[in-house]
């Protein structure tokens, strides 16, 4: 029995079949007896309660968050998700200590079969455009990036536990655009501003800084992939969006340590003892997107693979739907 205190975990929906076992919202001082994990949204302040009543018990603390192929439409407005990270030693974002994430990339024994259908993988997610949201245009014209190499540079909201637990802060974000903008004097710099922020429900680090340094800021709502295009070098602190460029081919400037660095495929600031591997991105791609997260058709409520969500993803974004 799986125990939680976010009503936002209750409002999930298929959460005992993702979970693979019943679970229930507790109070501090109600029935316990039953209880056998906690769970919580990572490392997310929110979560501090769950994680001290784990704690406090000694019961084992498991922690979710939503899945890197996610929805059509952001969580912030209420897309119910289509997958679920869930991690019982850590969480993939912080690098501070290990991860179920973290330990499938180092030990997990993969096959041919399974790297190849992550390669496969890769492809699907490259040839129909899919991200974490998948509600956003996918093409961006400017006039002024006519015949001119441009770089990208990825904001992310304020204060997410990922800034952080990658090992980095906010003077990360202005070291990135520093170093973006002095490795490619000739270039425009672009800086994408996250989603949620364009929702208006968050706050960026970059925004200022990048319009007194002259760069552009990219705040139309567009897909990674459609930034992606423009061109061939990316700049992230701990984006899943650097993922994303390393299935596009793209170079990758990492200035925190997202669960892609540290493996030879990214081009990293900082350095994490326990990685240090050289691993390719397929085996990358099977541990988080094959193993790691877990996937539900929001139809039936039935657990599926990765395969089954992209396609139901594409249906739902051609289809002009969001879920």
């Amino acid at each position: 029995m799986i125990g939680y205190f976010s009503s936002g975990i209750g409002r999930l929906p298929h959460l005992q079949q993702l979970l693979e076992a019943p679970c229930r919202r507790v109070r501090w001082l109600g029935r316990q007896r039953d209880l056998t994990h906690i769970m919580g949204w990572g490392r997310k302040p929110t979560a501090a309660r769950a994680r001290r009543f784990a704690r406090d018990r000694g019961l084992p603390y498991i922690s979710i968050e939503d899945g890197f192929l996610r929805s059509v439409g952001l969580g912030v407005e209420g897309a119910a998700p289509h997958s679920l990270a869930v991690d019982y030693s850590g969480i993939y974002y912080d690098a501070t200590g290990p991860s179920d994430l973290e330990s499938l990339i180092i030990n997990g024994d993969f096959d041919e079969a399974e790297l190849a259908r992550a390669a496969r993988g890769i492809e699907l997610m490259r040839t129909r455009r899919l991200s974490k949201y998948n509600n956003a245009a996918d093409h961006y014209r400017d006039p002024r990036l006519q015949g001119r190499a441009a770089v990208l540079v990825v904001d992310q909201t304020f204060a997410d536990p990922s800034v952080a637990c990658g090992l980095a802060d906010g003077a990360s974000f202005a070291n990135m655009l520093d170093s973006a903008i002095a490795n490619h004097p000739e270039a425009q710099i672009l800086v994408k501003v996250h989603p949620d922020v364009l929702a208006g429900k968050k706050q960026g680090y970059l925004a200022e800084l990048a319009q007194r340094r002259d760069c552009l800021l990219l705040d139309a709502d567009i897909s990674p992939w459609a930034a992606l295009d423009l061109v061939d070098e990316v700049y992230v602190v701990t984006s899943q969006m650097g993922f994303e460029a390393l299935m596009a081919g793209k170079i990758v400037h990492c200035f925190g340590m997202p669960f892609y660095a540290g493996w030879g495929l990214t081009r990293d600031a900082l350095n994490c003892p326990r990685r240090g591997l050289k691993r390719p991105l397929a085996q990358v791609f099977a541990a988080a997107y094959l193993r790691y997260c877990r996937y539900v058709d929001p139809l039936t409520g039935e657990r599926c693979e990765f395969e089954q969500t992209a396609q139901r993803l594409v249906a739902l974004r051609e289809g002009g739907k969001r879920g």
